[in-house]
């Protein structure tokens, strides 16, 4: 009896082990025939370079979503709908500039970029302290009262590089927090 449950098992076993080999077959076919004969990057190829960039709720966005569908029913899908949606729009405004005041009263140039759906600058500017932290735990330990009406500047290492062979931090993320003094 003992020799016959182990035959079954080993039985079991080696088949089912023949089944996941033939399956990863299929399936390193039809990715070999995606690859080879499939249209995926060159319809990329096109949304990035005709279409360009697709800001959410832009001219270009709802045209990317267009040809999307074309293509789709061009490569044979056999159903293919588009479906209404509220999408966030959002428009960046003029360039802004930052300037950085020193405590001796030197002004330094900084380079800025406004995060989609972020509040835009008042027409009279934003003129507050800067406090520097560099973890999130700093932050909540000067609490609410230690920012308000101040401006956060998180100084943290974003991103590494090899450099030579060495590992060297080359960019620095500055995340601001606008804290308003209205309450």
């Amino acid at each position: 009896m003992r020799r016959f449950f182990f035959a079954a098992v080993l039985f079991c076993t080696s088949a089912n082990l023949f089944a996941q080999d033939k399956d990863s077959v299929m399936i390193r076919k039809i990715a070999d025939e995606v690859l080879t004969n499939g249209t995926a990057y060159t319809n990329l190829r096109y949304l990035c370079k005709q279409v360009g960039p697709r800001l959410s709720g832009s001219t270009q966005a709802e045209k990317a979503v267009r040809e999307t569908a074309r293509m789709m029913k061009e490569i044979g899908a056999d159903t293919v709908w588009l479906q209404e949606c509220m999408v966030p729009h959002w428009v960046r405004g003029e360039k802004e500039e930052a300037i950085l005041k020193m405590a001796n009263g030197t002004k330094k140039p900084l380079k800025v970029t406004a995060l989609g759906n972020s509040v835009g600058t008042p027409v009279t500017g934003v003129t507050a302290s800067v406090i520097e932290v560099r973890t999130m735990d700093e932050l909540n330990q000067l609490g609410e009262t230690g920012i308000k009406g101040k401006i956060v500047f998180f100084n943290t290492v974003n991103c590494c590089s090899r450099s030579r062979g060495r590992m060297s931090v080359h960019l620095r993320t500055v995340r601001v927090k606008m804290q308003s003094q209205k309450k």
